[in-house]
């Protein structure tokens, strides 16, 4: 979700709190390692990604998770254009940083995700 461990960290707990079942990616390559054994009902993906960005990421992941996946794009970029190329990309919801807690809850609830940092 974030490029920063400690806040992935956080998330995941207050999703956990909150009653999901939660995996979270340290890179893209176990991200898609990741989807063969859990298959989630939400992806919320950091769009700024090191090694590939959010938008392939979500590509890959696409041929590996049911079709009915929901993906988050979360990301420091909230510009129009911004905004315009994560729904082209097949984005459900585009969350600017700092997410916006209550927002993000409403979005994933009840489904179980995975966090992609």
């Amino acid at each position: 979700m974030d490029d920063h461990s400690d806040t992935v960290d956080a998330l995941v707990d207050l999703l956990e709190l909150e009653g999901h079942e939660v995996r979270s990616a340290v890179t893209a390559e176990h991200a898609l390692a990741l989807a063969e054994q859990f298959e989630p009902h939400v992806v919320v993906l950091d769009i700024g990604l090191p090694n590939m960005d959010g938008y392939e990421l979500a590509a890959h992941l696409r041929f590996k998770v049911e079709p009915s996946c929901v993906f988050i794009a979360a990301t420091g970029s909230g510009a129009h254009a911004d905004i315009l190329r994560s729904k082209k990309a097949g984005f459900a919801a585009h969350l600017t940083k700092p997410i916006n807690i209550p927002e993000l809850l409403a979005l994933v609830a009840p489904d179980d995700l995975m966090i992609g940092q």
